[in-house]
């Protein structure tokens, strides 16, 4: 009914608070063709599983959700270009694995609270990528080397983490970047304030 009444709508902010009668919940969003920032807050991984999302999406900002079940519906998205996972109070699996999914068109992925220590992933998983940002995010032992390979990345920001192993990777990153190319490309920002 929503979309017959919003054909046109552009943004939208969902927010399912309870795992009570998930299971009867399915978010069907492929009619809205004209969407574009999707906003989602939900508990249920039951939910996240049975979500429908436009392919036309260009940013989606999640938060407390399931990172496992988000892998399939990310996947389905080909002109995704902004991705913001946060985790919130929910507890993850330790291992985040990409595999050979691919987000052609990414170009800024913000990481935020996710509880995750390692993850897997490659150069190929983000061809366009050209801003990492790390929020409030002390578990991740490092960032992987292949974002060196990335030859869109610009920026990689650090805010309110502290650990020190982030940093160093940061900066393997960075010196292997000029190795490789020869210039100075990747910016690094370590911060702490709350932006």
């Amino acid at each position: 009914m929503l979309s017959r009444r919003c054909p046109n709508l552009q943004e939208l902010h969902i927010s399912v608070h309870s795992d009570n009668d998930s299971a009867e919940i399915c978010l069907k969003l492929e009619s809205f063709k004209k969407l574009h920032i999707l906003r989602l807050y939900i508990k249920s991984s039951q939910v996240v599983s049975k979500l429908q999302l436009p392919s036309n999406l260009k940013k989606l900002l999640q938060y407390n959700i399931h990172i496992e079940s988000m892998i399939p519906v990310i996947a389905g998205l080909p002109n995704l270009e902004y991705l913001r996972l946060a985790a919130g109070d929910l507890i993850q699996s330790k291992e985040w694995c990409l595999g050979d999914i691919t987000l052609h068109k990414l170009k800024l992925l913000k990481l935020v609270s996710l509880g995750i220590s390692r993850w897997d992933a490659s150069e190929e998983s983000f061809p366009q990528l050209e801003t990492f940002v790390i929020k409030r995010y002390d578990e991740l032992e490092k960032i992987l080397i292949s974002f060196a390979y990335i030859p869109t990345l610009k920026l990689v920001w650090l805010i309110q983490c502290k650990n020190k192993f982030l940093e160093a990777s940061a900066q393997r990153i960075k010196e292997e970047v000029e190795t490789i190319e020869g210039c100075d490309r990747l910016n690094l920002i370590f911060t702490e304030d709350s932006r």
